[in-house]
């Protein structure tokens, strides 16, 4: 069953930019993990500041996996330092929406 997650993360003012080393880096190693089909983040157009997440998984196990992988962990605590201010990621498995992260 494929599971689809979108979402968004906004980053205090001029903070979005400084983030990319970050951003690659979780990239790379998340689109490692087994049953990860595609792993992105990407900047909206209108606002730098503004992080849009899409993600594609195999399974709800996989999903589950990544959720205590020790660099999701890490990740978590190394966005604190851009000033979070709203985030929000919901997985979609074909019948229904679940909140992961965020309201």
């Amino acid at each position: 069953m494929t599971i689809i997650v979108l979402g968004h993360i906004r980053v205090a003012e001029g903070e979005g930019t400084k983030l990319r080393d970050l951003l690659v880096e979780h990239m790379a190693a998340t689109s490692a993990e087994d049953g990860c089909e595609f792993y992105n983040f990407a900047y909206d157009a209108a606002d730098p500041d503004l992080i849009r997440v899409s993600e594609r998984w195999a399974s709800k196990e996989a999903i589950a996996a990544h959720g205590i992988a020790d660099h999701q962990k890490a990740f978590g605590k190394s966005l604190g330092a851009f000033g979070i201010k709203e985030i929000s990621v919901k997985a979609w498995d074909g019948t229904f929406w679940q909140t992961l992260i965020g309201e």
